[in-house]
């Protein structure tokens, strides 16, 4: 593992151990300019991370998490548009909550089997969807199914993204492993001790998921003792805005469909 500019954190990550998360480079020991991490770097504090969205069950979530933050990682076409008008009305209500969000591709595709025009699209309708909902770009981004190449974190480089997104523990619902496994996830973590930082992946697809495990796990992390954040305030400062402000965002036309 190789990290940059973090020594103001020695101290902090000599106590994390084997929890640390690992940022990705290059085998010359020279990083990307692309950040990537797979886990929280702060202790008792937990990143729940959502994936797949917007489906529907995003206003589910808020509802639960209150005024806990967590992050959402969007696709434009997978199991739903993003431009709906629901689905709109449902980001802007996140953003609104102070949810960070970011890019997990337009249609949920195979980076590892693209091309690198292929690439630059599947970014690109993402970020023009953000701009027009938001009036922001997204800098934050998770590939689907955490898969990565060198020509993705060229592409991601390319166009100014800061930070690529894995996970350090899985609930296991895009698996169809079930709710008790996805409890049993948080449980373990809620009677781990010390208490080690978390980036979990959840799906906000999955129903089950929304309505079964998300209230377990806050009841179980919290009695734990954990802080629930999103992952730009779990990087302590190596968190930053996960946004480049374009404009103000844009009235509905004939360019919002998918």
């Amino acid at each position: 593992m190789h990290f940059s500019n973090i020594a103001s954190l020695t101290v902090v990550l000599a106590s994390l151990a084997s929890a640390a998360p690992t940022r990705r480079c290059e085998g010359d020991g020279t990083c990307p300019e692309v950040q990537t991490w797979d886990n929280c770097l702060m202790p008792n504090q937990v990143a729940l991370t959502f994936d797949d969205g917007p489906a529907g069950f995003e206003k589910d979530i808020l509802q639960t998490l209150g005024d806990r933050k967590a992050t959402f990682f969007l696709n434009g076409c997978n199991s739903q548009c993003i431009y709906d008008e629901e689905n709109v009305k449902q980001i802007r209500a996140l953003h609104a909550a102070g949810m960070t969000l970011g890019s997990h591709g337009w249609t949920h595709a195979h980076f590892n089997e693209l091309t690198y025009d292929q690439m630059h699209d599947q970014l690109w309708k993402m970020e023009e969807a953000f701009k027009k909902i938001l009036g922001l770009k997204p800098l934050y981004f998770r590939a689907p199914y955490g898969e990565m190449c060198d020509t993705l974190m060229r592409v991601l480089t390319e166009r100014g993204y800061k930070k690529n997104f894995l996970w350090s523990d899985d609930v296991g619902d895009s698996s169809l492993l079930g709710v008790e496994y996805g409890k049993n996830v948080y449980k373990n973590i809620s009677e781990s001790k010390p208490q080690h930082p978390h980036m979990i992946l959840n799906h906000a697809s999955h129903e089950s998921t929304v309505k079964e495990i998300l209230p377990y796990a806050i009841e179980e992390l919290e009695c734990a003792e954990y802080e629930i954040v999103a992952v730009d305030t779990c990087l302590g400062c190596q968190g930053e805005w996960p946004y480049e402000w374009v404009g103000e965002p844009q009235e509905r036309d004939e360019t919002w469909v998918c």
